[in-house]
């Protein structure tokens, strides 16, 4: 009876601390795990055109916007962030496979897609994205399938930065 009651609380234990180990191990590296930021070999301007050249050269891609963040920022009573351009894009094809069906409708709430490309005080250049290959096991089935497809064609897209 007694090593039963051992057991119990060992088991008990054992899984409060892994729980806990998760959430903190989680809560310290989500951010990371969730967005890709990638230094890049350009400055803003140039990273900004080989980056829409490359998502508009791709078959079924196309830019949809490219905002400038600083001046919005400014413009409707925000600090000067840096310099800091959105480019929004999207594969018709890829949003019409997720969004055809009404249960997956709500992801178009993380559509269309986005790089944020942006000048870090140091005058260094960064490119952000979602980490579609982390995104896509949050999502099951055919859903998941679609973001896997979606997250080889953006590292297709991206492979400039890297090439350099």
């Amino acid at each position: 009876m007694q090593n039963k009651i051992v057991l119990t609380v060992g088991l008990v234990l054992g899984l409060t601390a892994g729980a806990l180990l998760t959430g903190i191990a989680l809560s310290l590296s989500g951010e990371q795990m969730m967005i890709k930021e990638i230094r890049s070999p350009f400055d803003l301007e140039k990273t900004v055109r080989v980056l829409t050249q490359r998502i508009n050269s791709k078959p079924g891609w196309h830019v949809v916007a490219v905002y400038n963040q600083q001046d919005e920022v400014e413009k409707h009573g925000g600090v000067d962030i840096g310099p800091m351009k959105i480019v929004e894009y999207c594969s018709g094809n890829y949003a019409g496979q997720m969004l055809n069906v009404d249960k997956r409708k709500k992801i178009g709430t993380i559509l269309p897609k986005s790089f944020v490309i942006y000048e870090k005080s140091d005058g260094s250049v960064y490119l952000a994205t979602m980490n579609g290959s982390v995104i896509g096991k949050l999502f099951r089935g055919e859903a998941g399938r679609i973001v896997e497809k979606v997250s080889l064609d953006v590292e297709n897209i991206i492979a400039f930065i890297f090439s350099n």
